[in-house]
């Protein structure tokens, strides 16, 4: 039997790694910024109408306007409307003249629907107390500064793939499907570029332990995959600049849990459920970057261990994930990202099996590579992309692709992550 052969264009690595994020991790805090001399009352009305999952809070926020008790003071006193540029979100002093309590009251001016959204508005006592608060404000308060405290490179838990040092925050949790198709797009029309082929799906929760830690559950068809892991975030970027980029470190494990898998060492044995060839041990350390408004770098290093469920005493994977995205509005952008492995290729069990061989019959497959386009709608965030690999969860996707990207051979795949606040 030939030997399995890792193919990858000096060129392409040279592009991507031109890209590349070069920094030292920092260790640092990232203590949260809190607002002051907002009455409770207030700060209670817009967590249960406003400040909500798929509303205006988070990175996604509707219109950019994140009314969380984090950025409340900030993004609204002494800020101009979008819709209304003449009027300030809150005009200290004024209620009548500030556009926030405008759009609660449904008054003259107001553009759109009244706030909140749905059917539900607000009691008259609660609009009595955003007007008296806004009221309270000293009319010659200073203008806020309405930048945001934390610049986010990646809005989304992953880049296609690859993890970023994003985190879900606090009171909500977030729910992802993930497909990637079997066939290439090169199967025509006749296929329909390659979606009647059927699909490698995963589905993922991940729920927060704090704004910083996040554990996540997942579960790949792929060798009946389960996947767990926790996010933490050492460091986050902030637009002053006193932190100059995230930094994250991800770890978990794949279980491959289908019957079916036989023993390497006993090839007519099928293993146990918890015999150890089965358990993928993983470790990435996401760095990213915003260098821009409109442009984000990241980089991913990243080790598995016992990647390869079809032998032992395999050697360790190294790889080292790179990404990048341009923003080309609030809500659109493209993204690209490379994994390259740089050791334990010989060893590394591609999805999909290997397709292609070279000259002296060995056989070849590919570094993962992925472009595509990112949706930010809401609490809603859509990856569709082109790939050359099928993997889904860390072992799979680090292991390589079987299609050869820069030759035209991909599949069609896609991500879409909800974040959603918890039932109670």
């Amino acid at each position: 039997m030939n030997v399995k052969y890792r193919f990858w264009r000096p060129l392409h690595l040279g592009c991507a790694a031109g890209s590349a994020i070069v920094v030292a991790l920092l260790v640092a805090s990232s203590p949260a910024f809190a607002q002051t001399g907002i009455p409770d009352a207030v700060l209670d009305i817009m967590d249960e109408s406003c400040a909500t999952s798929g509303c205006h809070a988070g990175p996604n926020a509707r219109r950019g306007l994140d009314l969380t008790a984090e950025t409340l003071y900030q993004a609204v006193v002494n800020v101009p409307s979008r819709d209304v540029p003449t009027l300030k979100l809150v005009q200290p002093g004024n209620p009548q003249q500030s556009y926030l309590f405008l759009k609660m009251v449904g008054g003259e001016g107001m553009k759109g629907k009244r706030m909140p959204r749905g059917n539900s508005t607000l009691t008259a006592q609660q609009i009595q107390v955003i007007a008296d608060w806004i009221s309270s404000i000293p009319t010659g308060a200073s203008k806020a500064d309405a930048r945001k405290t934390y610049a986010e490179a990646f809005e989304s838990w992953s880049s296609a793939n690859l993890p970023t040092t994003a985190t879900v925050p606090k009171g909500a949790f977030m729910y992802r499907i993930a497909h990637r198709f079997n066939s290439p797009v090169d199967a025509g029309f006749d296929e329909l570029l390659g979606l009647d082929g059927g699909a490698a799906m995963m589905t993922q929760v991940a729920f927060p332990l704090s704004n910083d830690l996040t554990a996540s559950i997942s579960r790949s068809k792929i060798n009946a995959t389960f996947e767990l892991a926790a996010k933490w975030r050492l460091m986050r970027e902030k637009t002053g600049g006193s932190v100059p980029f995230s930094a994250a470190v991800l770890a978990g494990v794949d279980w491959a849990t289908e019957g079916d898998l036989y023993d390497p060492d006993a090839p007519a044995e099928k293993m146990s459920r918890t015999a150890g060839e089965r358990f993928g041990l993983f470790v990435q350390a996401p760095l990213s970057k915003t260098l821009g408004p409109k442009l984000s770098v990241m980089a991913v290093p990243g080790v598995l261990l016992n990647g390869n469920v079809g032998k032992s005493g395999e050697a360790a994977l190294v790889s080292l994930g790179l990404a990048g995205k341009l923003n080309l509005s609030t809500k659109y952008a493209l993204f690209a990202e490379f994994v390259p492995i740089l050791t334990g290729a010989e060893d590394a069990a591609v999805i999909g099996g290997v397709l292609n061989e070279n000259e002296a019959g060995e056989q070849i497959f590919y570094d993962s590579f992925t472009a595509g386009v990112e949706i930010a709608i809401g609490g809603h965030v859509f990856h569709v992309f082109v790939s050359n690999s099928a993997g889904n969860t860390t072992n799979q996707y680090m292991s390589g692709g079987n299609f050869d990207f820069f030759n035209g051979d991909m599949r069609i795949g896609f991500n879409i992550y909800r974040l959603l606040n918890y039932p109670f």
